[in-house]
């Protein structure tokens, strides 16, 4: 197993990050309020998934937490409502965070417990998703008068259907392991924590050593084929299935997110 040194790096009190497999393991470690999510911690989530992104010694994420839960989400003593300011940059940064797992390297997702509002928003931008078999699965937004942003709406219907994205953001619907797995919010369950990690490791060692701009170019098209016709869905396959005519595959793989991210403004 390749474990690299990462003596300069610090993404905070409540973010614990190594490298395994040329995978870098981002770890919420808030265990004393249920992995809730800081405002610091999400700029600290987003530095740790950005340097994984652009570090060429990584080739994935696995997201997890410590303890029973994934994480609770924000945690709403920490910002003040009121301050419509600042709840926009709050949910600025939150989405440029799904942006970057949505639109970069693998990513893995290890449920380890409870994962409500960003917690379902990260696993719904991930490409595998393992939860242990205790983990339930909530967006309890619409109690508390909040629209559930930051690319959840956008992201949940492509992957687990109108109906289901009305019952968890409309009504606030709990869905345990075993129905996430039914309605494929998620992948695959464990029976524990030991169990998850193996597994999620076992996934990092099957896409270690495959041909990264292959890899990279299948999660675009996957991700973002979905809502186009045919015609047009077939050009840009086209384009990525064209990767080795491109002598510099990193550019060549920014070029062709471009394509998809201007595509989504127009």
């Amino acid at each position: 197993m390749i474990i690299l040194s990462l003596k300069n790096l610090d993404f905070g009190e409540f973010i614990d990050f190594s490298i395994k497999r040329r995978f870098g393991i981002i770890t919420f470690n808030r265990e004393n309020r249920a992995n809730a999510l800081t405002i610091d911690m999400l700029r600290n989530i987003k530095k740790a998934v950005k340097y994984c992104q652009t570090d060429k010694k990584v080739r994935g994420l696995i997201l997890t937490g410590k303890g029973n839960s994934f994480t609770s989400g924000l945690d709403l003593e920490d910002i003040d409502g009121s301050d419509h300011q600042a709840v926009k940059n709050v949910e600025k940064t939150a989405g440029e965070i799904t942006a970057l797992l949505w639109y970069g390297k693998p990513v893995i997702c290890a449920i380890n417990g409870k994962a409500m509002g960003d917690g379902v928003i990260y696993t719904l931008a991930s490409d595998y998703r393992i939860a242990v078999k205790e983990s339930f699965f909530q967006m309890p937004e619409v109690n508390y008068g909040i629209f559930p942003g930051t690319g959840c709406v956008t992201l949940m219907p492509r992957i687990i259907g109108i109906a289901w994205t009305r019952k968890m953001l409309m009504f606030a619907e709990k869905i345990s392991s075993e129905k996430a797995l039914e309605i494929c919010l998620i992948d695959q369950i464990v029976e524990n924590q030991d169990e998850l990690m193996k597994n999620a490791m076992k996934k990092a060692k099957f896409l270690f050593p495959k041909n990264q701009t292959v890899i990279n170019t299948i999660k675009l098209c996957c991700n973002n084929l979905i809502d186009k016709s045919f015609t047009k869905a077939y050009e840009l396959e086209k384009i990525g299935s064209g990767w080795y005519e491109h002598e510099d595959k990193e550019k060549f793989i920014e070029d062709f997110t471009k394509i998809f991210k201007e595509d989504r403004r127009n």
